[in-house]
């Protein structure tokens, strides 16, 4: 399935804000867009074997900072994905929404009375709602390792598309 383009933009943002908070703090921060979450190592399964093998679902962002602190963001930019039935992956130590400003002067409403307990809620713009801190729902490290797939799937997919990635 192709992207949309408010997807990207705001997967895009998502970077940014965190090469914008690794340059103003001492802390690094790291982060990989479409990360299959699993709480142990797997080889390809069928849905049925992921369900069995702790399969937590695919975050569409997720960062990790050098002092390990996680922060898992499910991008929405409709309503109709946000009222999908599709796992939310909240793994983190902090768990954000984000959406689009327009959807979110749209629909603030609605969105607040259905966002879990704990769970925050970003724009371009800004908090409308910040997140509470918890305990991670994944292993760090292995968090880790699992962005690195993930990035590096992402490298391979461009190079094969003719993108120079430097």
């Amino acid at each position: 399935m192709t992207k949309k383009a408010d997807t990207i933009a705001l997967e895009n943002w998502l970077f940014d804000r965190i090469q914008n908070r690794r340059s103003t703090t001492v802390v690094g921060e790291f982060g990989a867009t479409e990360v299959t979450l699993t709480d142990k190592p797997v080889k390809s399964v069928t849905v049925a074997q992921a369900k069995k093998i702790g399969y937590l679902g695919r975050v569409d962002f997720i960062s990790v900072s050098t002092d390990k602190i996680v922060r898992a963001y499910e991008i929405k930019v409709s309503m109709s994905d946000f009222r999908s039935k599709a796992i939310k992956s909240w793994v983190g130590h902090f768990n954000y929404l984000v959406t689009t400003n327009a959807l979110a002067e749209k629909y603030k409403t609605e969105i607040l009375a259905a966002l879990p307990h704990g769970i925050g809620w970003l724009t371009p713009a800004g908090f409308i709602k910040k997140p509470l801190k918890r305990d991670p729902l994944i292993d760090v490290d292995w968090l880790i390792w699992l962005m690195m797939k993930s990035n590096a799937v992402a490298v391979a997919k461009h190079r094969s598309e003719g993108v120079n990635i430097k």
